[in-house]
């Protein structure tokens, strides 16, 4: 994104892509409050590009950057300090419960700033291990993903304040599921009857 995003931008206008999107912040990035105002920077960069190239850039959350870093909340200070006009949010809502934030509360507090959210849900509350910064701690909540129309996450409530908030896409995703078109079909047909 930061080399060849008129690249990207091709190649994204040929299969009808509106976003481009950074999945993850590399660890490079996140280890001061200092690194992430330099990835702040780094993203309206990219940002005001991507709009050149008429297409929207986003960031997409893991559970890094929740929480406080020498004062701050990292993931809000992306929020707050990246052009709303060339940088959108994408919420991963497993995620952000295993980090310990109120996806609605996110949501109401940043109208318009998420623009996608994966949409998973968890068989019971679980919470990381650590300081969420590295993969092992994620892959052990992986068998905590269940269908949407299974976890404990009130999705219903979730989804009416993301539409409220200005949402416009909603991806079902479980990272580790045995029968995915079963899992798939579970979850698009709770969506679909929300």
């Amino acid at each position: 994104m930061r080399t060849r995003l008129g690249q990207l931008a091709e190649a994204a206008h040929a299969i009808g892509f509106q976003y481009v999107v950074l999945p993850a912040l590399p660890a490079e990035f996140r280890k001061t409050l200092d690194d992430y105002k330099k990835s702040i920077d780094i993203f309206n960069k990219i940002g005001e590009e991507a709009t050149k190239e008429g297409l929207r850039f986003a960031y997409h959350n893991h559970g890094y950057g929740l929480h406080e870093l020498e004062g701050k909340v990292p993931v809000q200070m992306i929020i707050e300090n990246t052009d709303p006009k060339n940088v959108s949010l994408e919420k991963d809502l497993f995620w952000t419960v295993a980090g310990g934030v109120d996806p609605i509360a996110w949501l109401e507090k940043y109208p318009g700033r998420y623009k996608m959210i994966h949409v998973k849900n968890m068989k019971q509350k679980v919470k990381f291990s650590g300081d969420e910064g590295d993969s092992k701690q994620w892959i052990e909540l992986f068998p905590q993903m269940t269908t949407a129309d299974e976890g404990v996450l009130d999705l219903k409530s979730i989804i009416r304040a993301a539409k409220k908030s200005g949402v416009d896409h909603f991806f079902v995703q479980q990272d580790m599921v045995q029968n995915p078109e079963i899992a798939l079909k579970k979850s698009v047909d709770y969506l679909k009857g929300l």
